[in-house]
């Protein structure tokens, strides 16, 4: 029987074709076909993975390395696709499956081709130590630089993800770089040891001046101490010679008033002697102009008895060589002291 009904799976893309023309197409479809006279293209609507494993890329510095990862996508174009790879439907699931691995493996060699060229592009522009730490940096640089090569274009396809799973060194290079690098690390600790001890040596330097600045300041101040003891010291001295100087000033102003004072009394008691003298002078002037017995007279006129016998003992005596033997009686002498 020539006439069949076939339905699709969503996730199938269809195309009905007829004398080479496209009568119907989708995703899903369902529909009758005649088998002498329709031929259909069926294109999976999923994203395809592929892995992929160079063992030949050259480094900068010419070290061979591996890289390996895998790479999901998916038709886009899918007129496009079919005009470059075949995708056509068999009844027969088998032989459909058979097709189907065909256009994968097909599509697969173009991009992991076109993978590698980049590959290759991205590590020769490194080193060793760098290029086998650029995982992340090489899967994003294949994502950009595939994405817009006109290959994937022309296959209808669009990328959906790219991961590198690692980049590999060579066994022996392998080991000379853990041998360098297991130096490096050697030299690291010694040099982080030598570090260490030079913090210490300066942790304990800083010390050391601290406590010596601290010294200095304590010395400092010491003899800021001293110098401002010594400088209340002698401001103390010269108040005091101040003081002293003011206190004898005084003095000598006072011994002045003093002197002059002095002066002026002896001045006061010369004028009064002088005074006196004048008197006595006039007096005794006085006295020689008048007769003597009269001034005996009026002096005796007013002596008591004492006085007089005083006076006449005066005259005994002014008279001692003209008289003899003169006696005198205790009776008389009594009398007389009495």
């Amino acid at each position: 029987m020539s006439i069949k009904y076939k339905k699709f799976e969503s996730t199938q893309y269809v195309m009905k074709m007829k004398k080479g023309q496209i009568t119907r197409r989708g995703a899903g479809l369902s529909f009758f076909y005649n088998t002498m006279t329709t031929s259909m293209i069926v294109i999976p609507m999923i994203a395809f993975d592929d892995s992929f494993a160079f063992d030949d890329i050259m480094t900068s510095d010419f070290q061979s390395v591996g890289v390996q990862g895998d790479i999901s996508y998916m038709v886009k174009d899918y007129e496009q696709a079919a005009k470059m790879v075949d995708f056509s439907y068999k009844s027969n699931e088998k032989d459909y499956q058979a097709v189907l691995l065909a256009a994968k493996q097909k599509m697969a060699k173009r991009i992991t081709n076109l993978a590698k060229v980049y590959i290759t592009k991205f590590i020769s522009q490194r080193n060793i130590r760098k290029a086998i730490v650029a995982n992340d940096e090489l899967a994003m640089f294949l994502q950009e630089s595939m994405r817009e090569d006109k290959t994937i274009e022309e296959f209808g396809i669009q990328l959906v993800s790219i991961s590198i799973l690692g980049i590999f060194a060579k066994p022996e290079t392998k080991k000379a770089l853990e041998a360098a690098a297991r130096e490096e690390i050697l030299k690291m600790q010694d040099d982080a040891i030598y570090k260490r001890r030079n913090a210490a040596i300066e942790q304990e330097r800083l010390v050391k001046e601290n406590e010596l600045n601290t010294e200095i300041k304590v010395a400092q101040k010491e003899k800021e101490k001293r110098e401002k003891e010594m400088e209340t010291k002698r401001m103390i001295q010269q108040k005091q010679a101040e003081m002293d100087e003011i206190e004898m000033q005084d003095k000598i102003k006072l011994e002045e008033e003093k002197q002059k004072l002095v002066d002026l009394e002896i001045a006061n008691e010369k004028k009064k002697s002088d005074a006196k003298a004048y008197d006595s002078e006039a007096l005794l002037k006085t006295f020689m102009s008048i007769d003597p017995e009269i001034v005996k007279a009026l002096v005796e006129s007013n002596m008591d008895s004492k006085a007089l016998i005083a006076k006449a003992f005066a005259g005994i005596g002014d008279n001692a060589d003209k008289i003899g033997t003169l006696n005198i009686s205790p009776d008389l002498l009594d009398t007389l002291t009495k």
